[in-house]
């Protein structure tokens, strides 16, 4: 009888085992069919974002109270995918979300380095910079 019990102790033990296992490889089976998942999208559904930027900076060009609130929608659209603006920032040039794309004359030393001007607006998606913020930088020169 002991021998039995002992048996069956063992077994359950090792189907204890065994179902953790499983347990993790099943976890590890989802996290990767969630990161596929994500990875698609994204190439799905980037392209369309940035085509939507593309379209409000277009919008936003026109000076009038109608266009201002297209862009507006779009903007909200944009944001419920993921798909944000870079906050316009004064203060120095960040290389991670900005882009130089001229320069202008700085009026004092302490400003030469520093965003004088934004000229695109930047967008990234979640985390990643989709299209960097396009800047003009005073310099001392």
């Amino acid at each position: 009888m002991r021998d039995e019990l002992a048996a069956l102790g063992d077994q359950f033990r090792r189907r204890l085992l065994n179902d953790r296992e499983t347990r993790r490889s099943i976890d590890g089976l989802l996290a990767d069919l969630d990161h596929t998942r994500r990875a698609a999208e994204g190439r799905i559904l980037q392209p369309l974002l940035y085509d939507l930027v593309l379209l409000v900076d277009r919008v936003e060009r026109q000076d009038d109270a109608f266009a201002g609130s297209v862009a507006a929608e779009l903007l909200v659209l944009l944001e419920k995918y993921g798909m944000t603006r870079i906050p316009v920032t004064r203060g120095p040039f960040d290389p991670d979300t900005q882009e130089a794309v001229g320069v202008i004359a700085a009026l004092s030393p302490e400003q030469s380095g520093d965003v004088a001007e934004v000229v695109r607006h930047g967008y990234r998606l979640e985390e990643r910079i989709v299209r960097p913020q396009q800047v003009r930088v005073y310099t001392d020169r």
